[in-house]
């Protein structure tokens, strides 16, 4: 795990946030100079920090780690409320129109 990326979106996460560093700080139970250390790459989370600061950060451990988007716990949420909710009708013509969307976006940003 490249801990630079990881910094890089624990500050793209904060800044979206509004948040200061004091603030994520106060949120995770750290100092500012921890946060400030984590978001210069030169110190990495433990566990038990990295699910603080998702939580902080309205995210998932998962996001911070792995993934190149950032899709909040209450975004996710409503997709997936949306998409419960639909008539199987709907739910097949939603399905068609967002996997013909992902092909077209793919294709467009190669």
């Amino acid at each position: 795990m490249d801990k630079m990326i990881v910094a890089r979106r624990i500050k793209h996460y904060r800044r979206t946030a509004n948040m200061s560093q004091e603030t994520l700080a106060e949120a995770v139970g750290v100092s500012d100079t921890y946060i400030r250390k984590l978001e210069n790459g030169e110190r990495f989370p433990s566990l038990e920090k990295l699910v603080a600061l998702a939580d902080a950060l309205d995210t998932t451990p998962n996001h911070l780690l792995l993934s190149s988007t950032h899709l909040s716990k209450r975004e996710g949420s409503s997709i997936l409320d949306l998409l419960n909710d639909c008539t199987p009708t709907e739910f097949i013509i939603l399905y068609e129109n967002m996997s013909s969307l992902k092909e077209s976006l793919r294709n467009h940003i190669k």
